[in-house]
């Protein structure tokens, strides 16, 4: 079979999964997504339009899709399936959809957004409104920025999100390294100059956050918030001190 390329940032879409009121404002966490049209693109790309074919089945009350790709070498059809669920609007072609692009990631297309970041950010005030059900919504749109997966470590090393004028809301960087050694503290001046773009916010959920340097575990509200209004980033207690030897 042939490698399957891995999604550029215009291939990937962020919808909003939740808005939460916090004691610092409203932070909203996106979670990314592809659609159909991806898949299509990137199996027409890889095996070419006429080697691949698409079915649905009902399974016990369930529509599954089989996504078939002919293997020259091997001289047969293989065939991945699974199933779908309905969406919100248009139950049967949610369903539809969503069985074909569940057997695409079975395929290898797009399996490594299961690696992706948390992402949550701080809103601005004017980015939060009142739905109709006196709920807090938003109707703002957030894109990704740079996007690069290293398939060695199996997870990302560069993940930026950005508003609809292209300002950064939300950036994950990392070394692609194997040790468990901690990157040179970056120059004071570039963390000031992150402050502009990024909002002071702490990031955090539930009460946690992780370092966004050596990725470690901070449970404490209250260090995620003295590093975002110091560093503009979120660092845990040891990185900190890192930055202040």
């Amino acid at each position: 079979m042939k490698d399957i390329p891995l999604l550029t940032p215009a291939d990937v879409e962020l919808r909003v999964s939740q808005l939460q009121q916090t004691t610092y404002g409203y932070y909203v966490t996106l979670l990314c997504y592809k659609d159909a049209r991806c898949d299509m693109k990137v199996l027409d790309a890889v095996f070419g339009p006429m080697n691949w074919t698409r079915t649905h089945e009902v399974i016990n009350g369930n529509l599954f899709c089989t996504v078939s790709i002919w293997d020259e070498d091997k001289k047969q059809w293989i065939a991945k399936q699974d199933v779908g669920v309905e969406s919100n609007t248009e139950a049967a072609k949610g369903q539809a959809s969503d069985s074909f692009k569940r057997a695409c990631t079975n395929v290898g297309i797009g399996r490594e957004l299961y690696e992706a970041p948390e992402i949550r950010f701080k809103l601005n005030d004017t980015e939060v409104t009142t739905g109709a059900n006196g709920k807090p919504k938003t109707y703002s749109k957030f894109h990704v920025g740079n996007m690069n997966y290293n398939k060695d470590l199996g997870r990302f090393t560069e993940f930026t999100v950005v508003d609809g004028d292209g300002n950064l809301r939300f950036e994950l960087k990392s070394e692609a390294r194997t040790d468990a050694s901690f990157p040179s503290p970056a120059p004071l001046n570039r963390m000031q100059d992150q402050r502009s773009v990024v909002p002071p916010s702490p990031a955090f959920s539930s009460g946690s956050a992780f370092c966004s340097e050596c990725n470690a575990h901070i449970t404490s509200p209250k260090v995620a918030e003295f590093s975002m209004k110091k560093y503009g980033r979120v660092l845990c207690y040891k990185c900190q001190k890192l930055h202040n030897a």
